[in-house]
This record gives structure tokens, C-alpha cells and sequence, in this order.
């Protein structure tokens, strides 16, 4: 499939109406219809791209995902579909630097992550990466999520966190809990109602606000513990495979550019404004929420530091400066967050 994608391309770049040529981009979507993430950023960016475009690059969502999570990226790079989107902790392994977002406790929210995610790989990244056979389009973080308690017990020291049991989602999360203490029961999102519902953990990560909601475990949790840059925050990479984007004109190619990267990443103001929202719900419904105090930020950024040090090192190993692209990217989150 990717061979005649690939002869289809050629011969429409080679047609002297290959600037009005049409092109129809199957993105894979694997959200629900729903989603707050897919009505209030991606629906109306794909939307913007086809008006942007006067219709010449239009797009076809599927019904249903054409491959599971892990394989997102795979399945454009074979031609199953043709963009889509996946998230980068599925990546690490062959993607180490887009792991950086992931780092626990570096976004204050979904908008400044996302802003300093994508400067960061225009200043450090690209080229480097190992997104092969794909045009990189956005990279988004969603809004951080806090600590969540399901007894009595606050996490406002890190001792607390000393064998307390937690659902986490796998990979960075997972890890920077088990630096804590915690024992921690890894998995899915999918599988999160299932494991607190079950009374199998005491407490959870990882989720913002409005996901207490949809994942419906509102009503087995009791507090939250917030931190100013908060503990965890799923992360995305969008793209189109290589060969359909040589289908569009250089200039709609341009067009398309700037409705991406930092564009796309200022979409994400509308899930901070969500999550304010559910935020006040959770707080209307009973939960407490309680700021982490200074001192345990401290003892937690102390725990933590073999996970930066670790990200720096694997950066170093892909040919990148990583200490100097993590100072960047914290710097720039605190420039995004604080207006600049």
C-alpha cells in the first residue's frame, strides 16, 4: 500500500495540476466521539485545515481505531491509515527525547506544556528523532493530573507515600511513584475504574480533573493533593505518513504547518478551562484538595532527580545536549504559563 501511495504522489506532483489536486488523509482517532481532547482541539483543527485548504486536503475519521495504542505510529508508517496520532510513552524506547514531557512535575498545565513540548523539539529535536516515513505535525500535553486519595489519608509528606497503594498509569508515572515508596499497580487508563472500583489500591495518579469524571471514580475518592507543576501529564505526537503529505501543494503544505505545531499547542487553553470547571465540580462533589506544601515539593524533586538525571543521560545518548534542552523547556513552560 505504502508503493502505490508512493507511485499515486509521484505522479500527481508530476501533473501540472498538482496544486489544485485533492487530498484525502484517513486519520485515525482513538478517542471516544466524546472526548473533551478530540471535540475541543482535534475536531476543530482537522476543521481549520479544510477550510485553511478551501477543501483540497480534507479528512476521513474511521469508526473505529484501526490499530490498538501501541501501534499507532506503526500503522501509518505501513499505510494503514494515513495520520493519526499516539502517546509518546509508547515511543520510549525508540523515542527517548519525546519522553520529556513526561518527566513528573514539569507542566503546569495543558496549554504551557504543550507550547514548550513543541519549542523544545524545534530547538533540540528535530532531526534527530526517529519518526521515520512521517510528517511531525503537533505534540501535545493534556492537563496535568494531581494525587488522588481514596481513604483518609493526604498526601502532604512524602512519607506518606511510604507503601501506599497506587494505580499508575505504566512507564514515567509508574516510576517516579516507585522512587516514593509506593506500591504501585501499573496499567491502562481503560482498566482504572476496574482497579479502584475493586478496592485493589488506596490511591491513584495521573488523571486531570475532568477524567475523575469519565473515568467515574468520583465517588471512591476523597481528596486530591496538587502540586504547582503538576505530577503527570499524558502526552501526544500527531502526524500524516510521509507519502500522502508529498500529495499537497507546497503551499497548502505551509498552510497546514502554521495551523500546527505552536498553533495546535495553544489549542489546549480550552482543557485548562475544563479543567478549572471540573475541578470546582470535584470540589462541589466533596473531594478536598490540598496544595503540596514547599516542603515536600522539595523532597519529591530530590526523590525524582535519577528520573531527570536518567532522561538527560538517554538525551546525551541521542546526540542531544539534555540538560540544556530540559533547562529550555522548564524555562519556557514558565514563560507560556506566566503570559510571556
Amino acid at each position: 500500500m505504502t508503493t502505490l501511495r508512493s507511485l499515486l504522489a509521484a505522479a500527481l506532483l508530476c501533473s501540472p495540476l498538482a496544486a489544485q489536486a485533492q487530498t484525502t488523509i484517513l486519520f485515525n482517532n482513538f478517542l471516544g466521539p466524546n472526548d473533551t481532547l478530540y471535540t475541543g482541539v482535534i475536531h476543530p483543527w482537522l476543521d481549520a485545515i479544510e477550510s485553511a485548504t478551501e477543501g483540497r486536503v480534507t479528512f476521513e475519521i474511521p469508526e473505529a481505531s484501526l490499530a490498538p495504542p501501541p501501534e499507532l505510529l506503526s500503522m501509518v508508517q505501513s499505510g494503514i491509515a494515513d495520520g493519526g496520532f499516539i502517546m509518546t510513552g509508547f515511543l520510549e524506547g525508540s523515542n527517548p527525547l519525546l519522553q520529556i514531557s513526561l518527566l513528573p512535575g514539569v507542566n503546569p498545565n495543558a496549554e504551557a506544556g504543550s507550547v514548550a513540548y513543541w519549542r523544545t523539539y524545534q530547538e533540540y529535536f528535530a532531526g534527530t528523532d526517529q519518526l521515520d516515513g512521517v510528517e511531525l505535525l503537533g505534540l501535545l500535553n493534556v492537563v496535568p493530573g494531581s494525587f488522588y486519595s481514596m481513604t483518609d489519608q493526604v498526601f502532604d509528606d512524602i512519607g506518606d507515600f511510604q507503601g501506599a497503594k497506587f494505580f499508575s498509569l505504566p512507564g514515567y508515572a509508574a516510576r517516579a511513584l516507585s522512587a516514593l515508596g509506593a506500591v504501585v499497580s501499573p496499567g491502562p487508563a481503560v482498566r482504572m475504574y476496574e482497579v479502584i472500583s475493586g478496592g485493589v489500591v488506596d490511591a491513584y495518579c495521573c488523571i486531570n480533573y475532568p477524567s475523575v469524571e469519565n473515568f467515574n471514580v468520583m465517588s471512591f475518592t476523597r481528596s486530591s493533593t496538587e502540586m504547582p507543576n503538576g505530577f503527570f501529564a499524558p502526552a501526544f505526537a500527531f502526524y500524516v505518513s510521509s507519502d500522502i503529505w508529498n500529495t499537497i501543494s507546497p503551499e497548502d503544505q505551509e498552510t497546514i504547518r502554521g495551523l500546527s505545531g505552536e498553533a495546535l499547542a495553544r489549542r489546549l487553553a480550552a482543557a485548562d478551562e475544563i479543567n478549572t470547571e471540573s475541578r470546582a465540580a470535584f470540589e462541589a462533589a466533596g473531594g478536598a484538595i490540598h496544595p503540596a506544601s514547599e516542603q515536600m515539593l522539595s523532597d519529591l524533586y530530590a526523590a525524582w532527580a535519577p528520573i531527570y538525571q536518567a532522561w538527560i543521560d538517554s538525551a546525551d545518548a541521542a546526540g542531544v545536549d539534555g540538560a540544556a534542552a530540559l533547562a529550555y523547556y522548564r524555562e519556557q513552560v514558565a514563560q507560556v504559563a506566566s503570559g510571556e
